[in-house]
């Protein structure tokens, strides 16, 4: 009898298991899928708040990264200049 119970316990936890598998898998394409409209411009999303401070975040990057990149090419710049003066 005990076999019985535990058999049918194991069953429900299985088909429990299956069942929430199920919709995180489809939540998850689903998710995907919205994703990949979006980024293939089918999808149009309101700009919030959150979507404009990250767009001035990746400028402020943009411009760090260029700023290092000028510097750079300005210090390798002098240095040639100074060795060609050797």
């Amino acid at each position: 009898m005990t076999g019985l119970y535990a058999s049918l316990f194991t069953i429900i936890i299985v088909a429990i298991s299956i069942w929430v598998l199920y919709y995180v898998i489809r939540a998850a394409v689903r998710a995907g899928i919205i994703d990949a409209e979006r980024e293939m411009g089918k999808i149009k999303m309101p700009v919030t708040k959150d979507d404009k401070l990250q767009e001035q975040r990746e400028a402020l990057q943009e411009e760090r990264v260029r700023a290092i990149v000028a510097d750079e090419q300005r210090k390798q710049a002098a240095k040639a200049a100074k060795e060609q003066g050797k």
